[in-house]
C-alpha cells in the first residue's frame, strides 16, 4: 500500500467517524427537544423564546427597526425553530394552535 492510499484511508475513516458523531449528537438533540416539550414549562419557555425572536410578529414596523427585526426573525427561524420542527413538527403546530385559540378567546371577549 502506498503512502497516498494510507493517507486517503485514514481521511475516509476520520470523515466517517465525524459523520457518525454528528448523527449521534443530532439524535441526542432531537430527543432533548421532544423531552423538553413533554413538560408544560419547557413549552412555555420555548414559546417565550419564539415570541422574543419575533417569529409571529410583524417584521416591518418602524423603518429603523426593519433590519433588526428581519435579522432576529431569520436567526430564530433558522437556528431555533428549524431544529425543533425537524425533531417533531407537531411541536410547533401545537404552539400555533394554542396561540390561535388564545387569540380567538381574546377576540370573543371584545
Amino acid at each position: 500500500m502506498t503512502m497516498d492510499a494510507e493517507f486517503l484511508e485514514d481521511e475516509q475513516l476520520e470523515a466517517e467517524s465525524i459523520k457518525k458523531e454528528h448523527r449521534r449528537l443530532t439524535e441526542l438533540f432531537l430527543a432533548d427537544v421532544k423531552a423538553t416539550f413533554g413538560s408544560p414549562h419547557g413549552r412555555r419557555i420555548f414559546t417565550f423564546l419564539l415570541e422574543q425572536g419575533g417569529v409571529n410578529a410583524v417584521l416591518y414596523s418602524k423603518e429603523t427597526d426593519i433590519y433588526r427585526n428581519v435579522a432576529v426573525h431569520d436567526f430564530v427561524v433558522e437556528n431555533v425553530l428549524a431544529p425543533v420542527v425537524t425533531a417533531d413538527e407537531e411541536i410547533y403546530l401545537s404552539i400555533i394552535r394554542e396561540r390561535a385559540e388564545k387569540l380567538r378567546k381574546e377576540e370573543d371577549k371584545k
